[in-house]
């Protein structure tokens, strides 16, 4: 496995004034915000930076070392743990933090899985979430399974959500749901009667709701380890 952390960044001496790895990632992740990751390229991101594109590769050796730079600073955003809180606090204020910084940063959490996560500000995020559940009496493997089942829920659903948000969201019209009751009545009324459910048309409902579902999950795992 390949990673740009394997590695030291080389030093900014003999290279245009203000140009280096901070900067540049500094200024990808400005572009990331307002065009994503499909309009990124390191010709682009060394315009913004008033730089020649090779000056760019000093510091960052590849686009995908540049993109590892940037996810992992966004994980520096998370809050940590106090050091007394309890699991079940520290892991829901992880989680609704992570859906609030993947509003701000959408590109982040769609290319989690896709590149390595072991930076540094991933890593102590990571390590920080562990603690309270260790104090909890969950044996190491079990809260790292924990953090890992907890997370994949929060990543999955914010991830449909940004998408959503992406194509128009609340904004859009909504759906014409008469027409698609008139469609699925016959051979699938369990659907048709859900649509009249208000509680699934919640966004933050439905958020809650999976992540107490998860959490229930966990706080029986501890109870029977005790």
């Amino acid at each position: 496995m390949e990673s740009v952390w394997f590695s030291k960044p080389r030093p900014s001496s003999n290279q245009p004034l203000g140009l280096s790895r901070e900067a540049i990632v500094r200024k990808a992740m400005e572009m990331l915000d307002e065009h994503g990751l499909q309009k990124l390229s390191m010709r682009k991101l060394a315009a913004e930076l008033g730089a020649a594109p090779m000056s760019l590769y000093w510091h960052v050796p590849t686009k995908d070392a540049l993109i590892e730079l940037c996810l992992d600073e966004v994980y520096g955003e998370f809050p940590m743990p106090g050091p007394d809180d309890d699991w079940e606090t520290a892991v829901r204020g992880m989680m609704h933090a992570m859906r609030q910084i993947a509003h701000r940063h959408p590109w982040w959490v769609k290319n989690i899985g896709e590149f390595n996560s072991i930076g540094p500000k991933a890593v102590a995020m990571s390590d920080a979430m562990f603690e309270p559940m260790l104090r909890a009496g969950l044996p190491l493997g079990a809260a790292a399974q924990s953090v890992s089942t907890v997370s994949s829920f929060a990543t999955g659903y914010v991830i449909a959500e940004v998408n959503f948000i992406a194509r128009g969201g609340m904004d859009s019209p909504p759906p014409d749901l008469t027409k698609i009751a008139d469609l699925y009545r016959d051979k699938h009324p369990n659907y048709v009667r859900m649509l009249d459910e208000q509680e699934i048309w919640s966004l933050e409902g439905q958020f809650e709701f999976g992540l107490d579902c998860v959490i229930d999950g966990i706080k029986a795992r501890v109870a029977a380890l005790r």
